[in-house]
C-alpha cells in the first residue's frame, strides 16, 4: 500500500491519472446528491423493492410501511433532517390502499348536513384540526390504522374542506399529506385549504422554538413537501408568545380582560403600536418578514400568528401593522378562549379588526385543549382547583347527551350574530364517529333543537366556573420566565 502511495505522489500529474479523478469525482458528487435528497424529501419510502424512492411509490405496491413511532413493521430506520433541527427524526408514512379502506354508511354524511364558507378567507365554518394525527392525542396503533383516512375523507364529504396542521403536531403534516394524495381522484387540491405553522418544533420541555428567517424559510419549504403542495393557504407563526418580549415582565395568570382597561401596563397604549420591547419582538417581526416574502412568491396565501394570551397576539397585531413591511396580518387564531370556561374572545375582536387591520380571526379549542372532558392530557397546565372545578362540570352533565363535551363543542360552534358570525372555529377529530359527532353538534346547534334546555345547561356551567373563581380564567403561557429566557437564548434573535 505505501509503494502505491509513493507512485501516486510521483506521478499525480500523469494523464493516465484522469480516469481515476473522473471515478472519484462522480463518486463524491453522487454521494453529495444522495445525501442532499435524504435530507430535504421527508416522504421518501426507501425498500428494498423500491430502489428509486423519489416519490415513486405507488400505494397498491407491496412495500413496508412506516410506522408513527418512526419504525418500519419489522425494522427500525431514523432519518435525520438539517432542516430544521439536526437532531429532528422524519416519519415516514403510507396511508392503506384507498380499495382497502372501509367504505361503509358511517363513512358517509348524514343527509342534509353541511359546512357553510364564511369570511374574507372564505374558510369553511368548521376547520379539521389534525394535531390529533401525532402522539400528543393519540398512540401509533391508531396513527398507523385506517382511522385518520376514513376520517378526513368523511370531513370532506361533509364539506369540511379546510386543515389545520404543524410541524410541532409530530407526524399530522406527514399523515395528513399522504392522506390527502391518496384522495386526489376524488378531491384534487383546488377542493381544500391547507393551514400550517413555522417556528415551533417537537423537543423535549415544550419543544424547540426557532424563529431565525432561513429557517422558517426551510420550515415551510418542508411543509409543502409533506403536504404535497405547491402552495400554503395560510401560514402562522406557531405560539408567538414564547419568543416575542413578555409584556409586562411579571405573572400574567388571570382576566386577561383587564388588558383593554390597563393598555399601557400590557404594551397596548395609544402611541405604542410601534414599539418594539425587546429582542423577542425583534424576532417575531423577522420571521414574519420572511413569511411575507413567501407570500409575495406565491408559496404562502395568508400569513397569521397564533398563540394563547390574547393580550400578546393583539400587541404583535398592531406591532406588524406599524413595521416594515406595515402590512397587516391576514389571519390571526386564538385557542380556548371562546369555551364554557373563558369566552374572552368576543371582546377582542374589534380590536383585532380596528387596531390591527387583521383581515380574518380563527377560534380554535372548544375542549380548552381537552380540559372540558373527561380525561384531560396529563400536560394540560390547569391548576388542581381548576381541575376540581371541571370535575363538577362533568358531574353537572352526566345526564346530558353527550355530557360535557357535547355542551362544550355546542357552546363554541353556535353562529351568534355579530363579530362572532363569520369566525371559523377549528375542531380537532380523529376518527369518523368524532366527525359525525361535531356535525351532529353543529346541526343540533343550527336548527336550535332543544335550545331552552341546552342554553340552561352552559349557563350552569359557567356558574360553576363562576363560582370556583376561574370563570374567563387564562393561565400562564409561556408557563414560566425560565422557559421564556432559555428561548431567547437557545434560539435568539439572528445577528
Amino acid at each position: 500500500m505505501s509503494k502505491f502511495f509513493s507512485v501516486f505522489r510521483r506521478n499525480w500529474f500523469a494523464i493516465e491519472a484522469v480516469p481515476l479523478y473522473a471515478v472519484v469525482g462522480v463518486a463524491v458528487v453522487g454521494a453529495g446528491w444522495y445525501t442532499t435528497r435524504l435530507a430535504t424529501r421527508p416522504d421518501i419510502i426507501w425498500t428494498k423493492g423500491n430502489p428509486t424512492p423519489w416519490n415513486s411509490v405507488q400505494q397498491n405496491e407491496n412495500i413496508k410501511l412506516m410506522s408513527g413511532n418512526h419504525q418500519f413493521e419489522k425494522s427500525s430506520v431514523s432519518l435525520l433532517l438539517s432542516m430544521v433541527d439536526l437532531t429532528e427524526v422524519t416519519e415516514l408514512y403510507i396511508p392503506p390502499p384507498i380499495d382497502d379502506v372501509p367504505d361503509n354508511e358511517e363513512d358517509h354524511p348524514i343527509s342534509g348536513i353541511s359546512v357553510p364558507i364564511v369570511g374574507a378567507q372564505q374558510l369553511p365554518y368548521i376547520i379539521y384540526g389534525t394535531g390529533t394525527f401525532a402522539n400528543q392525542y393519540n398512540e401509533d396503533s391508531f396513527l398507523n390504522s385506517d382511522a385518520p383516512l376514513r376520517a378526513v375523507r368523511l370531513a370532506l364529504r361533509y364539506g369540511i374542506r379546510a386543515f389545520d396542521t404543524a410541524p410541532y403536531y409530530g407526524s399530522s403534516e406527514i399523515i395528513l399529506g399522504a392522506i390527502l394524495r391518496s384522495l386526489s381522484g376524488t378531491y384534487p387540491r383546488t377542493s381544500y385549504k391547507l393551514i400550517t405553522k413555522a417556528g415551533r418544533y417537537p423537543g423535549p420541555n415544550g419543544g424547540t422554538f426557532d424563529y431565525n428567517p432561513k429557517t422558517i424559510r426551510n420550515s415551510v419549504l418542508r411543509s409543502l413537501s409533506r403536504l404535497g403542495t405547491d402552495h400554503l393557504d395560510v401560514t402562522y407563526m406557531h405560539d408567538v408568545e414564547y419568543v416575542a418580549t413578555r409584556v409586562p415582565e411579571g405573572s400574567t395568570t388571570g382576566d386577561h380582560l383587564k388588558a383593554l382597561e390597563q393598555p399601557d401596563r400590557w404594551g397596548l397604549a395609544k402611541g405604542d403600536e410601534g414599539k418594539i420591547w425587546g429582542d423577542g419582538d425583534a424576532q417575531v417581526l423577522e420571521a414574519i418578514r420572511e413569511l411575507f416574502k413567501m407570500k409575495n412568491e406565491g408559496k404562502i396565501g395568508n400569513v397569521g400568528i397564533t398563540g394563547y394570551p390574547l393580550p400578546t397576539l393583539l400587541r404583535i397585531a398592531i406591532l406588524v401593522l406599524h413595521q416594515p413591511p406595515y402590512q397587516p396580518l391576514d389571519v390571526v387564531l386564538s385557542y380556548s378562549h371562546h369555551t364554557l370556561q373563558n369566552d374572552i374572545f368576543e371582546a377582542y375582536v374589534s380590536h383585532f379588526i380596528e387596531r390591527g387591520k387583521v383581515g380574518q380571526l380563527i377560534a380554535a379549542s372548544p375542549f380548552s385543549m381537552g380540559l372540558l372532558t373527561a380525561n384531560h392530557p396529563s400536560w394540560h397546565p390547569a391548576s388542581p382547583a381548576l381541575l376540581e372545578a371541571k370535575s363538577q362540570a362533568l358531574a353537572f352533565c352526566k345526564d346530558w347527551e353527550g355530557g360535557l363535551p357535547d355542551v362544550a363543542l355546542g357552546y363554541h360552534l353556535r353562529q351568534k350574530e355579530g363579530v362572532m358570525h363569520d369566525i371559523p372555529r377549528v375542531i380537532g377529530m380523529s376518527n369518523v364517529a368524532e366527525v359525525h359527532a361535531a356535525m351532529k353538534a353543529w346541526d343540533r346547534i343550527r336548527t336550535n333543537v332543544d335550545v331552552e334546555a341546552r342554553t340552561a345547561r352552559e349557563q350552569g356551567i359557567v356558574n360553576l366556573f363562576k363560582d370556583a373563581g376561574f370563570y374567563g380564567y387564562s393561565w400562564q403561557s409561556p408557563p414560566c420566565h425560565d422557559t421564556y429566557v432559555l428561548a431567547l437564548q437557545t434560539w435568539g434573535p439572528s445577528k
